[in-house]
């Protein structure tokens, strides 16, 4: 007898799917990221997995307070460049005045942006196999981590302390 192995991957859900499935939405805290626009492809490594982003598609950052060295260094991620446009908008915080690190990522190209949407979701309390757009294979999402969906159905995850500093969880 042969397994076949279920993986979550981007397809069109109804909210009713979604709450059937036991996701909840959460709404968004909004906090400054730093996106650019990727010139040429390359491949991110975040945890669990490598990710493939496109020229053209935005790398994103989360700048803290702290310069540091390279911009690999920050906590950044790939987003696909239609998906971007839907999520994101320009930082409009009146008198905002960048920190060291928020500098330092301006100096290479960088410009100030909020996440203005959220997410469907639900913690894991099992693995599950997961392929989000950016991955180029499924990856084994352990329990404990958060199980998103994004605006056009993408699925993809983030471990408990940064799911709840982009997401207000009651």
């Amino acid at each position: 007898m042969v397994r076949t192995i279920r993986v979550l991957r981007q397809r069109n859900w109804t909210q009713a799917e979604l709450e059937a499935a036991n996701f909840h939405h959460y709404p968004v805290r909004k906090r400054l990221v730093m996106a650019k626009m990727l010139k040429e492809a390359q491949d991110i490594e975040i945890t669990l997995e490598v990710l493939s982003a496109d020229e053209g598609d935005i790398i994103c950052y989360t700048p803290g307070s702290v310069r540091l060295d390279n911009l690999d260094d920050y906590e950044h991620w790939p987003v696909r460049r239609e998906l971007f446009r839907e999520n994101y908008r320009p930082w409009d915080e009146l008198n905002w005045q960048p920190n060291p690190a928020e500098e330092h990522l301006m100096q290479n190209g960088c410009r100030p942006f909020y996440k203005t949407v959220g997410v469907w979701a639900q913690r894991l309390t099992r693995p599950v196999y997961v392929q989000s757009l950016e991955s180029p294979r499924p990856v084994l999402v352990p329990p404990g981590r958060w199980l998103c969906v994004g605006v056009r159905g993408e699925p993809y995850h983030m471990n408990d302390e940064e799911f709840r500093s982009r997401y207000v969880v009651a």
